[in-house]
């Protein structure tokens, strides 16, 4: 439980607290409403120790952290610049942003809460996106003397400063948008359904159904994983709640440690990609397209449930391959008691889906599963959620949604450059020219660029610079728009698995006792479907269900999952008996006609 005596805690509380009530309530103008999550989000971000991706560099950079008076000056500073935005709605709301020229306080103001945005998004995201952002914020001022396309106009330091810090098209554009309403409360609505025991619910039953089976153990954390992602969203949640329980199964049922993390890592990087809830970026791409939510998620549906399919299959291949034993059936729960026990925790996820398929906004539907979810864990003294869990679900939330926050208002300075000096459309058309209008070459660049700003940014920002300056790309070579998106979605998440930074794998290696880089690299295996799928709807969009008849989309489906099998089984050498090398060759050769039709 969060220490209460705490001003970090109690910060945190307030701002759940605060998100919580607009959410209800209704939004405050967007000049009041972003600057006080960003400023929440900054202030949390001064008074938390840096997290780094081991415990050992987590030790060094706390012990490095500046005293305490200072961070907590730096907190007082971010909220009172939120302060000056309330305080001054009304002239900021109606004057009119990039004619009337900003007063020298605004200014001031405005500078001064980059400026400490940028230090807490540096503490704990990294260097990457803050040094990504002062580039982009460099090249308005010397784009005009660059040679070729990437040359532009130019703007005053006055107008960036107007359009970045006093509009909603820079730090305070619709990435923060999409933080401070839907993230946030999907965050909370996660750490609800976690406290409340919906992780014991879905590990249970995933013992029940996959439990025997062969490689039982590794299907457990497949699908256990899987099911807490539909509410969650975030890998590293996922790989450290999951896993706790997961990779200690899979090793007692003798998996390799490195496989087990690797597995483990796997899965709950899958949790952004399968419906519902899905990650920060799915609702990111909802509100850049224009599109309800839940037709997001319905064209994420099959390439999510093929992921899994493919991690799962490979996972049996492997288990057969070194003999595993099957896990005692005596000693797992029974589906129908398991059931009996928890079944009134899918009470929340269902009035989630149904909203959203009603057309209902995200907003709405999370609130109204968070409500629902709360009033149903009652119904058990064991899942009861009361006034202390409450508490520390009001501090945890704010603490997994503040890097987010943080990321999604530090891109917001990317997307403001890029709209102000029109770079998107600019390299869109220089990425068609360099791969000589090839739509395979494209989308080769295109997945490369997401992969490598994924190993440095979250997946968030990496969605978000990638939708500006590749998806248009795409879209240039006749690629539907959602399908362009699509395909920058799933790279940006990949990217999480991409060695050297594959965050999620330090958290799983760390928990089974393995090398971090063989676990990277064993991850990397294992999604290798991930890598292909993109491919596949984006030559044919039946799997995002677009633009096909019934019977195509089921033959679609049906070749891409006979292709996957045969991946799995050609990657891992095994099929119903360990295969020959030529074997192998054909089972791989065969996989990619079969989920890449029509390639060329």
């Amino acid at each position: 439980m969060p220490d209460a005596r705490s001003p970090r805690v109690w910060l945190a509380v307030a701002w759940s607290v605060f998100q919580l009530y607009t959410a209800y309530a209704g939004m405050y103008d967007l000049l009041i409403q972003l600057p006080v999550h960003v400023a929440f989000a900054v202030a949390l971000g001064f008074l938390t120790a840096p997290i780094a991706d081991s415990p050992e560099a987590t030790a060094r950079l706390a012990r490095r952290r500046p005293r305490r008076w200072l961070d907590g000056a730096l907190a007082a500073l971010a909220l009172l610049c939120a302060a000056h935005y309330l305080w001054h709605n009304e002239r900021l709301a109606s004057r009119m942003a990039m004619v009337d020229a900003p007063l020298p306080i605004d200014a001031a103001v405005g500078v001064l809460f980059v400026a400490l945005l940028l230090g807490a998004a540096w503490r704990h995201i990294g260097p990457a996106l803050v040094v990504m952002a002062l580039a982009f914020i460099a090249y308005v001022f010397v784009g005009p003397r660059l040679p070729g396309f990437l040359s532009h106009g130019g703007e005053s330091a006055l107008n960036l400063i107007d359009q970045q810090m006093l509009t909603t098209q820079g730090v305070f554009g619709i990435p923060t948008l999409v933080s401070a309403t839907f993230i946030f409360l999907f965050v909370v609505f996660g750490s609800v359904m976690s406290y409340g025991g919906l992780l014991r619910f879905f590990t249970d039953a995933a013992l029940a159904v996959a439990g025997h089976t062969q490689g039982g153990a590794g299907k457990v954390a497949v699908i256990s994983s899987g099911l807490f992602g539909t509410v969650n969203g975030s890998a590293i949640a996922n790989a450290v709640t999951t896993g706790a329980f997961t990779i200690p199964l899979m090793k007692r049922a003798g998996y390799r440690p490195a496989f087990a993390a690797g597995v483990e890592a796997c899965a709950s990087m899958g949790g952004q990609l399968i419906p519902p809830v899905m990650g920060a970026a799915a609702f990111i791409m909802a509100e850049t397209l224009q599109m309800p939510y839940s037709s997001i998620a319905i064209a994420a549906a099959i390439p999510g449930v093929l992921y899994f399919v493919a991690v799962g299959v490979m996972v049996h291949f492997e288990a057969a391959r070194q003999g595993l034993p099957v896990l005692p059936r005596h000693e797992l729960p029974r589906l129908a008691a398991v059931l009996r026990r928890d079944f009134h925790l899918l009470g929340g996820p269902a009035v989630l889906v149904w909203f959203l398929v009603q057309g209902r906004s995200p907003m709405f539907a999370g609130f109204w599963a968070l409500v629902v979810a709360f009033a149903l864990s009652w119904l058990r003294r064991e899942t009861r959620i009361d006034a202390r869990r409450i508490f520390a679900i009001l501090a945890d939330s704010a603490q997994a949604a503040m890097p987010v926050a943080l990321a999604c208002a530090t891109v917001g300075i990317v997307v403001g450059v890029v709209s102000i000096t029109g770079l998107g459309l600019k390299l869109a058309t220089g990425i068609v020219g360099l791969a000589g209008g090839s739509l395979i070459l494209t989308l080769l660049l295109t997945m490369v660029a997401a992969l490598v700003l994924g190993t440095g940014l979250p997946t968030s920002a990496t969605y978000i610079i990638t939708s500006i300056m590749a998806a248009p790309a795409l879209e240039q070579l006749g690629v539907p728009k959602l399908v362009a998106h699509m395909f920058v979605f799933y790279f940006g998440i990949l990217a999480d698995l991409t060695p050297p930074t594959a965050i999620s794998t330090y958290a799983t290696s760390s928990i089974a006792g393995a090398d971090v880089w063989r676990t990277q690299w064993l991850a990397m295996l294992l999604a290798l479907s991930g890598f292909v799928i993109p491919f596949s709807f984006a030559y044919d969009p039946a799997l995002l269900l677009i633009g096909g008849s019934v019977p195509h989309i089921a033959l679609r489906t049906a070749a891409a999952t006979l292709g996957i099998v045969m991946l799995g089984a050609g990657l891992i050498g095994y099929f119903r008996a360990p295969t020959r090398p030529w074997e192998r060759a054909l089972l791989l050769a065969g996989a990619l006609l079969l989920i890449l039709p029509g390639v060329s």
